[in-house]
């Protein structure tokens, strides 16, 4: 009778040797006994094939050792993970902070899975990877981590390296309450009061278009034409009417976390209020293409994020403003973690809009917005809102 094929995830080991997720590698002596061999897969295939040389059969056993040892060698996961990042990078065209955060996760993976074939993962590694690396960390976090390893998981499996897909089986957690206090009118008000015109310049205009930092602080002075990946003003010749209000000119918005969306390109009218805004920033008379800017210096580093040394970085702009609030005491009652940061004048933005009947959906670049007019501009639709501004 012809021996038990073997099931595929052993196929590749010596006779007699399997392994388990949970206890590792397992080998079955010749009494019928079945011992570890540990965790370490190149320590257990050795001494396997040592066993069953001297124990099994003396040159057929080392025949088939010979074989085995000639065969391909089996790398660990983290030898391919090199690769699946240029993937990723070259067919999903991540947003620059979205990257370094892949980088970052790439590195923590090469790590872990430094010793363990691909055919090997199993659930228990997804858990014991999250317990490692972010133990203590929010459900939202968790849930992204999870998400990294099945993507890369996928990838593996493309590529042949693996057959299933462990992070799949992951339970991910619930969604957490907004743990952050909501910005309110009067308090937009107290820290615009204690700010420098730069930082009131980005709060006027993250109020008016309901963007973050990281669109506020790439916002050009003038554009030729409407761009992808790139945010700034196409002035008119002479201003026009429209909804019954004078219109300057077009203030284009490719927001960057959902850049690859149709909902992604936004075209917001320079009204009255976004003009006055813009001619407020120029009253420091430092020369910049960038509406939200600062004083350049000769020590000016200018970071991956900026492309001028008067450019703010998105991450100071919002450190800038957080100063400011815990200068003037601010929500000094809550802890750091749950006071209101400028990406909180966007949340306030939309309620401030929705309270004058003005839908906000489309103007914050949602890709669940309603029925919205969409217009083709230089080969690229951009979502054309009506003109609104607020006043508080």
């Amino acid at each position: 009778m012809s021996p038990k094929r073997r099931h595929y995830k052993n196929s590749d080991l010596p006779a007699h040797l399997y392994h388990d997720a949970k206890k590792g590698f397992r080998f079955k002596l010749i009494n019928g006994e079945r011992v570890s061999l540990g965790y370490n897969r190149a320590e257990a295939i050795a001494i396997a094939q040592e066993y069953n040389m001297r124990m099994r059969g003396g040159n057929k056993q080392g025949i088939e050792a010979l074989i085995t040892r000639s065969a391909p060698k089996q790398e660990a996961l983290a030898a391919y993970l090199d690769k699946i990042q240029t993937r990723i990078i070259d067919e999903e065209k991540p947003a620059h902070d979205t990257m370094k955060t892949l980088m970052n996760d790439i590195e923590r993976a090469k790590k872990f899975f430094a010793e363990t074939h691909p055919k090997d993962i199993e659930l228990t590694h997804v858990n014991e990877y999250l317990y490692t690396f972010h133990d203590g960390a929010s459900n939202q976090v968790t849930n992204r981590k999870i998400s990294f390893l099945g993507k890369i998981f996928a990838y593996a499996m493309d590529e042949g390296l693996m057959t299933k897909n462990p992070a799949k089986l992951k339970k991910t957690k619930p969604k957490e309450e907004k743990q952050r206090v909501r910005l309110t009118p009067d308090d937009f008000k107290r820290i615009y009061a204690a700010a420098p015109l730069n930082i009131k310049v980005a709060m006027d205009l993250a109020l008016q278009t309901t963007h973050a930092a990281l669109e506020i602080s790439r916002i050009e002075y003038k554009l030729s034409k409407p761009m992808p990946n790139r945010c700034g003003c196409v002035w008119f010749k002479e201003p026009q009417m429209q909804n019954g209000g004078k219109v300057y000119g077009t203030l284009y918005i490719h927001r960057q976390k959902v850049k690859n969306k149709e909902a992604a390109h936004v075209a917001i009218p320079i009204g009255q209020a976004i003009k006055d805004i813009i001619d407020m920033s120029k009253k420091d008379l430092f020369f910049s293409p960038y509406v939200v800017h600062k004083r350049a210096t000769n020590y000016n580093i200018v970071s991956q994020e900026c492309t001028h040394a008067t450019q703010f970085n998105p991450s100071y702009l919002s450190k800038q403003f957080s100063d400011i609030r815990d200068k003037i005491g601010l929500y000094k009652h809550l802890p750091k973690s749950k006071r209101p940061t400028f990406h909180e004048i966007r949340a306030l933005s939309a309620f401030l809009y929705s309270q004058a009947g003005i839908d906000p959906q489309a103007r914050m670049a949602h890709t669940d917005a309603k029925s919205t007019k969409v217009y083709t501009e230089n080969h690229r639709d951009w979502v054309e809102v009506p003109l609104a501004e607020l006043v508080i």
